[in-house]
């Protein structure tokens, strides 16, 4: 039978099915104080996998004059690659009716970066790196110097791993299809990430030691669920945004988090399903968008930057502006909008058990991940000319001037998952 034949069944299959009273997966929320179910209580353990490449483009001053390139294009210099593997240790309580607490503790067993040269691109051409006039002799009067602390050509990496941040949330459902299949499901929740984890800073790397995976800050996040079944076919949507506080650590370390929030769309397809065994086989299809906002590097240190792709590469300042291959640099990220598909597949065994498996691919659009301010403008004339402008010691003329700035662009991440569920 040929592919289209296949899905068409599937999807006829789906509208003929029987209607049941269960809502998606998405917005599921578990509760107690039932007549029959006086508690509930979800352990969830959950392994995921996500490859992320990129490429690295590099604004050239110095070749714009040259006719060939008036429309001042950036030049290709990197290719990116991060590789992570995790678990996820999920407690989900029931409180009250359609009231749930849950808890989050997130173990990164393996968090790769490496960069290496992009295709026709070495020492002898590089912008990047062993920028001189004898290694580029179009260089006049000279070039600034390296932007990047270690040689491209050896593969740099840098590893870090460790217990990350808990999050801690609740959910609520004060519309519940399952009481009563005239309605749809609501969902209201809000989670707060705690800076538990020790700081991921950029200098911990630096020599080739491993660094930690703690973002240092408190996250608030509230979100709304929506679900509706119809027979075999449930809808869904969701709408969350993510309000950034930064910790001690964090602003003692001038470290920030971009304001971050999205809308997701999807369906969960049920071509089968047991009420009575509570047994369920799902398809569950999405996409959704999600939007990051721009982190300023500034001359305050609360202020200063966020972890990119090339953060524990760079070259850095320290405290008294001097530069220094030994320490790694946090650094101003332009805003940027992440698109993502998902493909998801949920098994019911019983009750009380539930597995779960998915891939997901995404897309950033391209953004800068250098080019901080001079200073932080306290007269806001636009300029750093007043003595009571803030100077940003930690700015790299090198990466972070007009014509010599570093983008992202073409990135691609895809993650595979799996968890399993365990209810009591």
């Amino acid at each position: 039978m040929r592919r289209w034949q296949v899905g068409m069944a599937v999807l006829v299959f789906a509208f003929l099915g029987p209607a049941a009273a269960r809502g998606a997966e998405f917005t599921d929320v578990i509760d107690a104080a039932d007549k029959n179910d006086p508690f509930d209580l979800n352990v969830d353990i959950g392994f995921h996998s996500t490859l992320q490449r990129a490429k690295i483009t590099h604004e050239w001053m110095y070749l714009w004059s040259n006719p060939q390139f008036a429309n001042r294009p950036d030049f290709d210099e990197l290719r990116f690659q991060r590789q992570i593997y995790g678990m996820d240790y999920t407690i989900e309580i029931g409180l009250y009716h359609d009231l749930e607490l849950y808890v989050n503790l997130p173990w990164v067993i393996h968090d790769k970066k490496s960069i290496g040269y992009a295709k026709n691109v070495g020492l002898g051409n590089s912008t990047l790196y062993n920028q001189d006039s004898t290694q580029m002799p179009g260089c006049f009067p000279s070039c600034p110097g390296n932007s990047l602390a270690v040689s491209p050509e050896t593969s740099p990496s840098a590893k870090r791993s460790g217990i990350g941040d808990m999050t801690v949330g609740v959910k609520w459902a004060p519309f519940n299809e399952e009481r009563d299949d005239t309605k749809s499901v609501w969902v209201f929740g809000f989670e707060y990430m705690i800076p538990s984890g020790a700081l991921a800073q950029p200098s911990e790397v630096a020599g080739g030691s491993s660094g930690h995976v703690g973002m240092g800050h408190h996250v608030l996040t509230p979100f709304f669920r929506f679900s509706h079944r119809m027979k075999a076919l449930d809808p869904y949507v969701g709408l969350q945004g993510s309000i950034p506080i930064q910790g001690r650590e964090a602003k003692n370390a001038g470290f920030s988090m971009p304001y971050h929030g999205g809308f997701i769309a999807g369906m969960e397809i049920i071509p089968w399903e047991n009420k009575k065994k509570h047994q369920k086989f799902a398809i569950d299809l999405s996409l959704n968008t999600e939007f990051f906002g721009e982190v300023e590097s500034k001359g305050k240190d609360s202020a200063r930057g966020t972890v990119s792709e090339l953060s524990d590469f760079l070259v850095a300042r320290d405290s008294a502006g001097q530069a220094t291959v030994n320490s790694r640099q946090l650094q101003a990220v332009g805003e940027y909008t992440q698109f993502g598909l998902h493909l998801g597949f949920v098994f019911r065994m019983a009750e009380f058990a539930r597995f779960r498996f998915g891939v997901s691919l995404a897309h950033n659009t391209e953004h800068f991940i250098t080019g901080a301010d001079y200073c932080q403008d306290k007269t806001g004339e636009g300029d750093c000319s007043q003595p009571s402008d803030i100077p940003n010691n930690y700015r790299m003329g090198i990466y972070d001037d007009p014509g010599r700035r570093i983008r992202v662009e073409e990135t691609t991440i895809f993650t595979y998952w799996l968890t399993g569920m365990l209810t009591f």
